[in-house]
Parts: C-alpha cells; sequence; structure tokens
C-alpha cells in the first residue's frame, strides 16, 4: 500500500513538474496574451529609453554642455542601473507573474521621463535621474513579456516571441521623428513630457488585455516541485557560453546605437533627417523580429544568431568605407541586429533552460548583455573624442561581431524536453 501511495505521489509530481514547464494552450486567449506583450514591448524601458537617448544630446550639450564621453557616461550609467534590476525583475516574474509587475514599471516609467524633464538641472542631476528612471522601469523590459510567450506557445514560440518584440521596433521606428520634430521645435524638456505619455497610455491597455493567468508566480503554482530548478542553471555550461557570448555581441554594436545620431551629425546630415534615418532602424527591427521569428521555429537558433552578427558587422563596415550617403544601409543592419538579440534569448533560454526558472535565468542573461551594452556607448564615446570621429569605433564594433560568431558556432544542440 505504501509502496501505491509513493507511486501515486511520484506520478503527481511528475504531473506537477509538467505543468510548470508545459506552456499553456495557445487557444485559449492567446491573442489577448499576444496583444498585450506587442503593446508592452512598445511602450515599455526598452524601446522608450535606449532608443531616444540620442535625441536630446543636442540639447543637453547646448544649455549644460555635455561632451560626448559624458553622454557615453550617462548610458553606461543607465545601463548598469538596468543590468543591476533585472535579475531581481527576473526573480519576481517567477514569483509573483508578469502581469501586474509590468504594469508597474510602465506607470514609473512615465513617472520618470516627466521627472527628466521636469528637474534636470546639470549633467550630475541628468546621472542621477536616468539611473533612477532605468531602476524604476526596468520591469516594463522584455523579460515579463518573454515569459508571457513562453508560457503561452509552444510549436510556433519563435514567431510568437518575433511579434512581441516588433512593440519595440514599432516604437524605434515611429517614436523618434516625431519625437525629434518636437524637440526642435519645442525643446528637449518637452520632448521628455510628451515621451512620458506613451508609457502611461501602455500601463492602461497593458492592464486591460492581458489575461489574469499571467498575474499568477510560483507562488500560486506548483513551479517549486522542481526542487533542482532553482539553481542548476547557474552551474551549466551553456549558460555561461550564452552570457558570455550575448556580451560581446552586445558590445560591440549596442554602442553605436545612442551614437547613431552623433555620427549622422558629424557626418554633416540634418538633425531632422538623422531623426528619420534612426526611424529606420526601427523599422530594420520590426523585419528582424517576423523574420528570426520564423527562423527560430525552423532552424538552429544559433546559425541565426552568426547570420545576424555578419550582417551587422557589414554594416559598420558600409558606413566606414562609403559614409554617410550609405547610413540608410547602416541602420537597417544595425536594426537587423537590434531586432534579433531578445528574439535570440528568450528562445534559448526556453529550449535550454525550461520555464521553471525562466525569469532568473533571463534576468541574469539580461544582465550581461546589458552590462556589456552600458560599457559600449562609454568607450564609442572616448574613441570618438579621442580621434575626432568614428572610424575606428566602426571597425572595431565590427571585429567584436565576428568574436560573437565564435560563441555561437560553440553552442551545443538543444537538451530533449
Amino acid at each position: 500500500m505504501a509502496s501505491s501511495d509513493a507511486s501515486k505521489d511520484a506520478a503527481g509530481s511528475r504531473r506537477i513538474h509538467q505543468v510548470a514547464n508545459a506552456p499553456t494552450d495557445p487557444a485559449k486567449g492567446w491573442p489577448r496574451s499576444l496583444s498585450g506583450a506587442v503593446l508592452g514591448s512598445a511602450t515599455g524601458v526598452s524601446a522608450l529609453l535606449l532608443y531616444t537617448n540620442g535625441l536630446f544630446v543636442g540639447g543637453l550639450t547646448q544649455e549644460f554642455g555635455l561632451t560626448r564621453v559624458q553622454f557615453g557616461f550617462a548610458v553606461l550609467l543607465v545601463t548598469m542601473a538596468l543590468a543591476v534590476a533585472n535579475p531581481l525583475v527576473g526573480w519576481l516574474v517567477d514569483r509573483l507573474g508578469a502581469k501586474w509587475l509590468s504594469v508597474a514599471g510602465l506607470l514609473l516609467l512615465s513617472l520618470g521621463f516627466v521627472s527628466l524633464g521636469a528637474f534636470v538641472k546639470s549633467v550630475n542631476s541628468y546621472y542621477l535621474l536616468g539611473v533612477l528612471v532605468a531602476l524604476a522601469g526596468a520591469a516594463s523590459g522584455p523579460i515579463a513579456y518573454s515569459k508571457i510567450i513562453n508560457e503561452t506557445f509552444s510549436r510556433h514560440r519563435g514567431i510568437a516571441l518575433g511579434i512581441t518584440m516588433t512593440g519595440i521596433g514599432i516604437a524605434a521606428a515611429f517614436i523618434p521623428p516625431a519625437l525629434a520634430n518636437i524637440i526642435a521645435d519645442q525643446g528637449w524638456r518637452a520632448g521628455y513630457y510628451a515621451l512620458a505619455t506613451v508609457p502611461l497610455v501602455g500601463a492602461a491597455l497593458t492592464a486591460l488585455l492581458l489575461p489574469s493567468r499571467h498575474a499568477v508566480g510560483a507562488q500560486g503554482s506548483a513551479a517549486p516541485a522542481d526542487p533542482s530548478a532553482a539553481g542548476v542553471w547557474i552551474r551549466s555550461p551553456v549558460f555561461w557560453m550564452l552570457a558570455g557570448t550575448f556580451a560581446m555581441m552586445s558590445v560591440s554594436f549596442m554602442g553605436l546605437l545612442p551614437h547613431f545620431v552623433p555620427m549622422l551629425g558629424d557626418a554633416g546630415v540634418d538633425p531632422r533627417a538623422a531623426g528619420k534615418l534612426a526611424g529606420q532602424i526601427g523599422i530594420a527591427v520590426i523585419a528582424s523580429r517576423m523574420l528570426v521569428g520564423l527562423a527560430l521555429d525552423r532552424f538552429f537558433a544559433p546559425r541565426i544568431a552568426i547570420a545576424i552578427s555578419l550582417v551587422a558587422a557589414a554594416g559598420n563596415l558600409v558606413f566606414y568605407f562609403l559614409g554617410a550617403e550609405y547610413a540608410w544601409l547602416t541602420a537597417i543592419a544595425i536594426g537587423l541586429a537590434l531586432g534579433a538579440e531578445l528574439d535570440l534569448m528568450g528562445f534559448l533560454i526556453a529550449r535550454y533552460f525550461g520555464l521553471v526558472s525562466f525569469g532568473r535565468v533571463y534576468g541574469w542573461l539580461y544582465f550581461a548583455f546589458i552590462f556589456a551594452s552600458g560599457i559600449g556607448p562609454l568607450w564609442v564615446g572616448g574613441v570618438r573624442d579621442a580621434t575626432g570621429d568614428y572610424s575606428i569605433a566602426l571597425v572595431v564594433s565590427a571585429i567584436g561581431l565576428l568574436v560573437s560568431c565564435g560563441g555561437f558556432l560553440l553552442m551545443p544542440r538543444y537538451p530533449s524536453r
């Protein structure tokens, strides 16, 4: 009898573990989950804070004498704040659920943009408020939305992740040109006030759309039934390989993103035209999200990452050899790389580590990615100030992308689940 009870307990534990790892049937409420995730991505910190920083450089330079190195340092501080916050966000997503945490992050992000417009009085206050905005809005980043999609989809997970992250591309395509016009006509402070309305609207729509099941974390599920899930991932060589490779990829191309508009300015491009070119990055991000999402459901993900890294390296060399006349090709290449990294990260985590500790694994891998992306603008700005242009930075970035190809080439096959 005891043996029978033990067998039942073991079978029950296996079923609990399967439920904790298995995605929800995508036929049940998936349109709301997908729509909410897209809107959250489009109005969150990754879309708004990181893609618009460069547009404020001119006004801040004119009013406070902000140098490019100081701007690079500000981006470093912001990304370091995001990096520090993301492991905590990932843990909270696993424990509390993704829905209300992401809504709170959007509301705090809106408040943060208002603060940047109202209270920046010096370079140091710009540093401080940027860090506070990043910390407050970190929960509106991609961790929660990736968890929602991985919970909802299985067979079509790649394209669902791609569609979700198109939200960032949509924001990057349409917000920089509109924001550039507002800043040109009304000043940089008005630009921050206008920007604050975007996450505010996103919070309301996300709260309405996301199903209530995404508000339930591990405390309301059976995820703790797998005792090894909490820490086994951190001892995996695959985890450290992914962390190192994504960090190399990030430090190589993310450093050019906030410097893209200033780089065009150095090349003699009008600020409004530069804003339009920056918008082309967003269009390329949208295309990349969809293409990479479709490819992830059909091909081995590290091979896709290699192809994307090669395209990004080629884009850098186009600007180096051909100049601003062909900057639209560089914008497309940067956008393709930006459109791939979060899709790849979320997909690879689910395939290599499952869903029980998804938020924690994502939080730490995103820490590595964001930490490296914070160093990128600093070294790019330092090279520009030391040499007077961005030529050396473009070449070094291309070399780093080639190195990241080697890391993806060494990734093992997916484990069977």
